[in-house]
């Protein structure tokens, strides 16, 4: 799995994903537009929905993080279970001290001490369900 970061103007947040295309997916589909995707082994920047929005012909590139996402949707969603407010840096001791974000006082433990924004994309990601994440892009 590759390490991401879910780029918002305030927390840090990582993630993993098998892959671009489904970190593209799930940046969009769980950031709605308003977060960025950088793969932290490329440094590339995955394009977000915003960008996706300012140019009529990316618009058309929307298509695929939706078709991952239906296509890929387990996938996608073990990756938005992953979320972690933390940076790269501290992800290690993210996933040691969480169990790999498996045991939830630990979690609730973390988030705590580390999220500043009222907007809980973390807690967010992780509640999805295969069957309640339908893709709404």
């Amino acid at each position: 799995m590759i390490l991401y970061e879910f780029i918002t103007p305030s927390d840090p947040i990582t993630f993993y994903a098998p892959d671009d295309d489904v970190a593209l997916a799930v940046g969009i589909i769980i950031g709605s537009g308003k977060a960025g995707v950088t793969n932290t082994e490329t440094g590339k920047s995955l394009p977000s929905l915003l960008l996706f929005l300012a140019d009529l012909e990316a618009r058309k590139a929307i298509e695929i993080p939706v078709a991952t996402w239906e296509a890929r949707k387990a996938e996608c969603i073990v990756a938005a279970h992953s979320f972690a407010v933390c940076d790269k840096g501290e992800r290690a001791i993210y996933d040691e001290f969480t169990e790999n974000g498996q045991n939830g006082i630990q979690v609730a433990k973390w988030d705590d001490a580390h999220r500043s924004s009222m907007s809980d994309w973390c807690a967010y990601a992780r509640s999805l369900k295969p069957a309640e994440a339908e893709c709404k892009a």
